[in-house]
C-alpha cells in the first residue's frame, strides 16, 4: 500500500514538493496543516490523519508547567496538579478521530456491524488512553496515547491531537500540505478556525475500520469531513488524486448511492463536495 507522498513541513515558512498549479484568487491557508500518516499495512503501521491549527503563541508556557516539567512529574501527577494552564504550553490545536479502546470485536460478526470498531472520541481523550500515559514523563514532543478535546485542559488552552507531537519529528508525517480557500471566500482566518473548532467538537460517532469502506469512520473520515463542512479544499492531494483512502471511499460511497441511512446520504454530499472543490481549486 505505497502513496506518492511529498516532502512533510512543519512551518508555514516550508513548501510540499506538489506539482500542483493552483487557480489564481485561490488563497493557501498558512495557518492550517493536512496532515496524513496513511495506512500501511506492510509495515504494521495504522496511521492517522489530523488537522493543525497554527498559532503564534503556542510555544509559550506557563511558569507553573515548565516547572512540573522539570521536577519531572509524570502525566498522572499534572493532572492531578490542577495546574490550570494560561497558555498553549507546547501544545498546537488540532483535531483526529480516534478509538477509545480495543477496536477489535470480533462477536461483531454475529450483529452485522464491523469487527473493527469501538467507541470514537475527538483526540483520544478517554480515560482508557489516558492510563497508558499516566506514569510517563510526556512532553509536547513525546508520543503520547490521550491527547485532549477540549479548551483549558489539563496541559493547555487549546484542544490537541496527540499526533501533534510530529511537528518536532516531521520525518514520521510523510504527507503535509496546506489547505486553501477559493477566490470569493471572505472569511477570515479566525472564522474559519471557529467553524473548524465547531465541526470538529460536535462530531460524534464510533470509531471503525473496514478498508476505506463507506461503512467506516475513522480518522480519515473525519478530516474528509471537516474540509468539506468548513469549504476548505486540498487541491495539492485531493485534487491530484494522492490520497488513496479518498478515492476508496469516496468510491465505496457512491457506489452506494441507494443507502437510506441519512448519514451515508450526508457523507456522499460531503465527500463529493470536497472533491469538487478540490479540483475547482486548481488551475486545470
Amino acid at each position: 500500500m505505497c502513496w506518492t507522498t511529498t516532502k512533510s513541513m512543519t512551518t508555514t515558512g516550508q513548501s510540499p514538493k506538489v506539482k500542483t498549479v493552483v487557480k489564481a484568487g485561490a488563497k493557501k491557508i498558512d495557518k492550517l496543516l493536512i496532515r496524513r500518516i496513511p495506512v500501511n499495512l506492510l509495515l504494521f503501521r495504522p496511521g492517522h490523519f489530523w488537522i493543525e491549527l497554527i498559532h503564534d503563541d503556542e510555544d509559550d508556557t506557563d511558569p507553573a508547567m515548565a516547572q512540573a516539567r522539570q521536577d519531572g512529574l509524570n502525566d498522572g501527577e499534572i493532572n492531578n496538579a490542577k495546574i490550570q494552564p494560561n497558555k498553549a504550553n507546547g501544545f498546537r490545536e488540532s483535531y483526529g478521530w480516534y478509538p477509545a479502546g480495543l477496536p477489535f470485536q470480533p462477536l461483531n460478526i454475529f450483529n452485522n456491524n464491523l469487527v473493527i470498531s469501538t467507541d470514537g472520541v475527538l483526540n483520544g481523550d478517554h480515560e482508557k488512553r489516558k492510563k497508558k500515559d499516566k506514569n510517563k514523563k510526556l512532553t509536547p514532543s513525546d508520543d503520547r496515547e490521550a491527547g485532549r478535546k477540549t479548551n483549558n485542559n489539563e496541559h493547555s488552552i487549546r484542544p490537541f491531537d496527540p499526533h501533534q507531537n510530529a511537528r518536532f519529528h516531521p520525518e514520521k508525517i510523510p504527507f503535509t500540505n496546506n489547505p486553501y480557500v477559493l477566490s470569493d471566500d471572505k472569511r477570515t482566518i479566525e472564522q474559519i478556525f471557529d467553524e473548524i473548532r465547531e465541526t470538529a467538537m460536535t462530531f460524534s460517532d464510533e470509531w471503525s475500520w473496514a478498508n476505506d469502506s463507506y461503512k467506516e469512520t475513522n480518522c480519515h473520515t473525519l478530516l474528509f469531513i471537516i474540509l468539506a463542512s468548513c469549504n476548505l479544499a486540498d487541491p495539492e492531494c485531493i485534487g491530484e488524486d494522492l490520497d488513496k483512502h479518498f478515492l476508496r471511499y469516496k468510491k465505496s460511497l457512491m457506489a452506494n448511492n441507494n443507502n437510506p441511512e441519512n448519514k451515508i446520504k450526508t457523507r456522499q454530499k460531503l465527500v463529493k463536495k470536497l472533491s469538487n472543490i478540490s479540483r475547482k481549486a486548481k488551475l486545470n
